[in-house]
């Protein structure tokens, strides 16, 4: 199935106080969604895990319209828009009804479990199907520019809740941990427009990071995760 769609009702434990989804969680859904695709056309966890290999997330941009809330209903579909043996960008959108809420592309490595590096996908790609022309979002992911005047704002301890299948911490868990750190109020007035993220380096159980803020006069805020004194994720927002 070229095009994948699952629906979602949405729970207590994927929404704020005022009842709108998490931003954290709508990256989850959008994820777990991509996973049950790969699954279905023989990229999966399991397939991946026969060849010492899996798919980890490098680049994500959301550009959101609005955020559904508590018990509704919402429907997230997805395809491959590419594929160049080593690097998959995939795009989503998140809609209810016939309205798109959500609008997302993200660019995916292949990676070796064992060697824990990027790797060249070992699968037959043969009946994969693509989209080239089937673009979701204005623009395509991008570097963050992490070059930039940080100043502190936190820091956090990975800890085995944070850890996923693949034994690094997952990269939603990246996110949660920045809006942890971040004024509430901001979070939950619901007036972020655009998320972009990179992903740089793993992190493990017990690694100790920082987590820093660099306010743009533009507008756009960036938050970094680094370990050591090197960059490990970087997140753009713009509201």
């Amino acid at each position: 199935m070229g095009i994948f769609e699952k629906e979602w009702t949405l729970n207590f434990t994927q929404c704020y106080p005022n009842g709108q989804l998490k931003y954290s969680e709508l990256n989850n859904i959008l994820q777990v969604t991509a996973s049950e695709h790969a699954e279905e056309i023989g990229f999966g966890y399991k397939a991946m895990l026969g060849v010492h290999q899996s798919w980890v997330l490098s680049r994500m941009l959301m550009e959101i319209k609005r955020l559904p809330k508590y018990t509704q209903q919402v429907k997230v579909r997805t395809w491959i828009q590419d594929f160049t043996g080593s690097r998959s960008i995939r795009n989503f959108q998140l809609v209810m009804g016939d309205e798109v809420l959500v609008s997302a592309t993200s660019l995916w490595v292949v990676f070796n479990i064992a060697k824990r590096r990027a790797d060249v996908l070992a699968l037959n790609t043969d009946h994969m199907e693509y989209f080239r022309d089937m673009h979701s979002t204005m623009k395509e992911t991008e570097k963050i520019d992490g070059i930039v005047d940080f100043q502190p704002l936190g820091q956090h301890r990975v800890k085995l809740s944070d850890l996923d299948i693949v034994n690094h911490a997952n990269n939603v868990k990246y996110m949660e941990w920045v809006f942890d750190a971040m004024d509430p109020k901001i979070i939950l007035a619901s007036t972020i427009r655009t998320l972009e993220m990179n992903f740089l380096k793993e992190l493990g159980y017990g690694d100790e990071i920082h987590i820093d803020q660099f306010k743009a006069a533009d507008d756009r805020e960036t938050y970094a995760i680094q370990k050591d004194g090197r960059l490990h994720f970087l997140m753009r927002l713009t509201r």
